[in-house]
């Protein structure tokens, strides 16, 4: 395993904001869960000081006890059965590693808003190995944030780290392609075009060989939408549903390129601001909007929601939060632990998106449904989607849509030649894929077509 340095500092200049975190170096495994899980309660500080993009959740603890294998815990941490472990303590494990990123129970733990797989991920494969294999996963920023995960992986500083493809084009600005505007027109068709056996052929490969680095599974898919602050809605007289709509407004940007040149096009003022700061902007009038999924907004335990007053469903980019691995890492494994870690991850993935709309959309967000649950995002927080007729999405489609607007993501597309992809190419592959006969009807249909297993020995 990876070890923790002794002082760990991060510096998030992208979102205005600062994290320091303090842990001690690990002896055995056992008594780095100990400092880890003592931590929690400050960490849930470096969530709300907006040092993420879109993670989520605040709630803490790893539930894993300490030294022979029999710990007290049993994976209830965060409260929502897969707060992390399963109770087996550290010492004999054959392979340990580490995930790191910005994700929290419960609301990025398997029953929560925005389920990341992190803790589903090392409770299945801790069972599975029956304790051979080890995963900490070090949430809340404590090892590696959206911004510099990526870069934390490939420097191998950890494992496995989680940022989202929109947030890793930081370190990879080619990465920005999968982000240009209309490229998916639906969650679904987004997870079929990932697990494709041209995609990665035709751009992780030449990825992987250029960085060193590869997705080893993905959040369940969703899509961004601009969420509309409580201050700018009381001071406005009508719906927020076209793109006249959001004209002038103060709109919180992430970090991809694409956010920057969209918003500026719908004649928004893109605004770089930590989550913290937006919450309150949201508030008071001094930020009218955001642009995320609903998933991490709902996520944070409802601090989000609670900010906004609606939400215009334009679908108009993705929101793909990644499991980023280290390529030299995968290949020093044995055959047995890789064969391992590729089927769980497989399986996770699958599980997240045959979950997707049903379950995670419909009954714990509350979208895309006429009877939304009293316990679902939209009704406890009294949270308004605005779905959009035919005529007013292709008003967005037609303001900064890849179909006619192109050149102002050319430089996008061109930085696909620094790993040698031809960019247009490739994302005119992107766009024929999503909208193939093959892409299920059904979220609960979906499966892996091809998986990040069968290219590593081309990587």
């Amino acid at each position: 395993m990876i070890p923790i340095k002794p002082h760990i500092r991060g510096k998030d200049l992208y979102y205005g904001c600062e994290y320091r975190c303090l842990v001690t170096p690990d002896s055995t495994r056992s008594s780095r869960r100990r400092v880890l899980k003592g931590a929690a309660g400050s960490a849930s500080l470096l969530t709300l000081a907006g040092c993420v993009e879109d993670g989520g959740g605040n709630g803490g603890g790893n539930g894993n006890g300490g030294g022979n294998g029999n710990g007290g815990g049993n994976g209830n941490g965060g409260g929502n059965g897969n707060g992390g472990g399963n109770g087996n303590g550290g010492g004999s494990a054959e392979l340990e590693f580490t995930i790191g990123g910005v994700m929290s129970p419960p609301g990025s733990g398997w029953e929560g808003a925005q389920p990341s797989g992190h803790w589903e991920f090392e409770r299945r494969v801790e069972e599975q190995s029956d304790g051979r294999i080890q995963v900490e996963n070090v949430a809340e920023g404590q090892i590696c944030g959206e911004l510099d995960c990526p870069e934390s992986v490939r420097n191998q500083t950890v494992e496995i780290g989680s940022a989202s493809i929109g947030n890793s084009s930081a370190s990879f600005p080619m990465n920005d392609i999968w982000m240009i505007p209309y490229t998916f027109p639906s969650e679904i068709s987004l997870a079929h075009t990932l697990t494709q056996a041209e995609t990665y052929e035709q751009f992780w490969v030449p990825f992987a060989q250029e960085y060193g680095v590869i997705p080893l599974w993905y959040h369940a898919p969703a899509l961004r939408a601009i969420h509309i602050g409580v201050d700018r809605a009381d001071s406005t007289d009508f719906t927020h549903q076209v793109p006249g709509d959001v004209e002038g407004m103060d709109c919180r940007r992430t970090a991809s390129q694409v956010s920057g040149i969209a918003l500026n096009e719908l004649g928004m003022n893109p605004v770089s601001l930590s989550w913290a700061d937006a919450l309150q902007g949201l508030r008071s009038g001094t930020v009218d909007g955001a642009e995320a999924a609903a998933s991490p907004i709902c996520a944070y335990g409802g601090n989000n929601a609670e900010a906004l007053a609606s939400s215009i469903i334009n679908k108009w980019t993705i929101h793909n939060d990644t499991k980023w691995a280290n390529v030299e890492w995968l290949k020093s494994l044995s055959d047995e632990n890789l064969s391992l870690l590729a089927d769980v991850s497989k399986s996770v993935y699958e599980d997240l998106v045959q979950m997707n709309m049903e379950e995670i959309h419909q009954q714990r967000l509350g979208m895309y449904t006429d009877d939304p649950p009293e316990s679902s995002c939209t009704i406890e927080h009294d949270l308004e989607y605005n779905y959009l007729n035919e005529d007013q999405m292709q008003q967005w489609e037609d303001a900064i849509g890849y179909q006619d607007n192109l050149d102002l993501y050319s430089d996008i597309i061109d930085s696909a030649g620094q790993i040698g992809v031809d960019g247009e190419a490739f994302h005119e592959y992107l766009v024929d894929t999503a909208r193939e006969d093959s892409v299920p009807s059904s979220h609960s249909d979906f499966t892996v077509d091809a998986w990040w297993d069968e290219y590593l020995s081309e990587m």
